[in-house]
């Protein structure tokens, strides 16, 4: 028998629920998974949901279909009880941020803060690609795409 931890039931049934209400939507969703390190820390958790060509995932974009499906994905996560705080980005300043290991130079003003956000602590993704995308990158090696 396999162990399952609840958090992996919560993300399954939110995702599932997710995939249910939009059911009768166009672009459809080709295939949907996750992974992470959700059982040591929540915010560890990557969700992908895949289109079947580059073209369905423009269309999806530009309606608003990715923003919908994230922000449903979301809150179906956290109405079954995903801890909330998995989803908080700890905004810091960059000015305030003092490490004499890290050195931005010759980097825009303008880009500092945007590099610092990226680089500081992470929060739950909700990610889209392609299953074209993949057979043009990888020849369909889901492994070596997403790694």
């Amino acid at each position: 028998m396999l162990f399952f931890s609840n958090r992996k039931r919560m993300i399954k049934k939110a995702i599932a629920n997710t995939v249910t209400a939009f059911a009768g939507r166009t672009p459809k969703i080709y295939e949907h998974f996750f992974y992470g390190a959700f059982d040591i820390a929540p915010q560890n958790l990557v969700i992908w949901y895949l289109f079947k060509t580059d073209e369905e995932l423009e269309i999806a974009k530009e309606s608003g279909f990715c923003d919908e499906l994230k922000e449903l994905t979301i809150k179906n996560l956290l109405s079954l009880g995903y801890p909330e705080e998995a989803f908080d980005t700890v905004k810091k300043d960059a000015a305030d941020f003092n490490d004499d290991r890290i050195k931005l130079e010759n980097v825009p003003e303008e880009d500092v803060q945007r590099i610092f956000d990226a680089l500081s602590d992470r929060k739950v993704m909700v990610s889209f690609t392609t299953k074209e995308d993949i057979d043009r990158k990888t020849d369909g090696d889901y492994h070596f795409y997403f790694q």
